[in-house]
């Protein structure tokens, strides 16, 4: 059966929202923002609310191949940000029977 029409635009928007939580990342990683906790500014966690969006979307993708009964051979842009073994974790969830981490 083939892929849902609807897979290709939902890997790009994953792709680039990954994209932009590693940039995000590295900058905070090497330069901190320290401020009082009284003043948190919610762009300090920028970073969080976007890997929180690409975890939203991974889990959206597999439910979508879960229903069309769709398998990826490879998934490069998935593979790339280290977002792979959360898709399958995901279809596990989806079928426990059919889907085994080990």
């Amino acid at each position: 059966m083939p892929c849902n029409p609807h897979r290709l635009p939902l890997i790009i928007k994953i792709g680039l929202l990954a994209a932009q939580a590693n940039v995000h990342t590295t900058l905070y990683e090497k330069f901190p923002i320290t401020m009082d906790p009284l003043d948190t500014d919610p762009y300090d966690y920028l970073d969080e609310e976007l890997w929180y969006s690409v975890d939203e979307l991974v889990n959206e993708l597999a439910e979508m191949d879960h229903q069309n009964d769709f398998y990826p051979d490879a998934s490069p842009l998935l593979t790339e940000f280290g977002l792979l073994r959360d898709y399958w974790a995901a279809r596990g969830r989806l079928d426990p029977e059919e889907y085994r981490l080990s």
